[in-house]
């Protein structure tokens, strides 16, 4: 009986099948890396839940990707995403796997928030588990107040923002 019910908490739990370890192979920018799965020896592109960082060519952008390429670049990561119906990974419409890192047990996209590196991407939040939404914007809201990272510039304009602005352009 209890093999039976830890099978089925498995079998219902909420990362189960999308989980996967990976090496960083590539810092795309703030908020998305390339990976090598050795395991299915695929390479993936990574988009980090819950966050959105400033663009490369956005004021704060290489900051963010830098800081980014210094705690996970060439390291082996695990990737937690949630899984569709068919067990495979959540896409995003540029065919991203989207995703929180972990690194050394660590939540890399809530370091990116906490750092100053990132906003907490709220549009998406539901996405995410309640915990991590409630962390995630609590990150924010600290690493503003106490002007860390990008919040140390004057006025930063969110990524979302300068997309819209600039595809325009």
């Amino acid at each position: 009986m209890a093999r039976f019910l830890i099978i089925i908490l498995f079998l219902f739990s909420t990362y189960s099948f999308a989980d996967f370890n990976a090496k960083v192979i590539r810092i795309i920018d703030g908020d998305t890396v390339h990976v090598k799965d050795n395991m299915a020896n695929k390479i993936y592109k990574v988009r980090l839940l819950g966050i959105d960082a400033p663009e490369k060519n956005q004021n704060y952008g290489k900051q963010s990707a830098s800081y980014l390429k210094k705690i996970i670049q060439e390291k082996y990561i695990k990737i937690i995403s949630t899984p569709t119906k068919n067990n495979t990974y959540t896409l995003d419409r540029y065919n991203r796997v989207i995703g929180k890192i972990i690194f050394e047990d660590q939540d890399i996209n809530y370091l990116m928030i906490e750092k100053g590196m990132a906003w907490h991407y709220k549009k998406y939040k539901n996405n995410q588990p309640i915990e991590d939404q409630q962390r995630y914007n609590d990150a924010e809201i600290l690493a503003r107040k106490n002007n860390v990272g990008l919040w140390s510039t004057k006025n930063p304009l969110p990524p979302w923002s300068w997309r819209k602005i600039n595809r325009k352009r």
